[in-house]
């Protein structure tokens, strides 16, 4: 269920309501109950799985790998070789 933002013109107050995609009814002022809502745009939240959020963020590791091979200059270990080959890989 999505959460808005109004700003009552009744009571001055920025007021947050969750209301579903399907009430079409008019949203009330939580604080003095009035229908005298504007609504506000804000900020908006996605939320998704583990295995999303590291799909998304692969180019990350790969642009890091990327410069700390740049910046060893060919001065690493095997160990710390590997784990960027991993990075680079996903």
């Amino acid at each position: 269920m999505p959460l808005y933002e109004y700003h009552c013109q009744e009571c001055q107050q920025k007021v947050t309501i969750w209301r579903s995609f399907s009430d079409t009814s008019s949203p009330r002022c939580p604080i003095c109950d009035s229908e005298d809502l504007t609504r506000l745009i804000s900020q908006i939240s996605i939320v998704k799985s583990g295995k999303d959020r590291v799909r998304d963020l692969s180019w990350v590791d790969r642009d890091l790998a990327r410069r700390l091979r740049k910046k060893a200059d060919g001065k690493l270990s095997p160990a710390f070789e590997q784990t960027l080959d991993k990075m680079e890989s996903k």
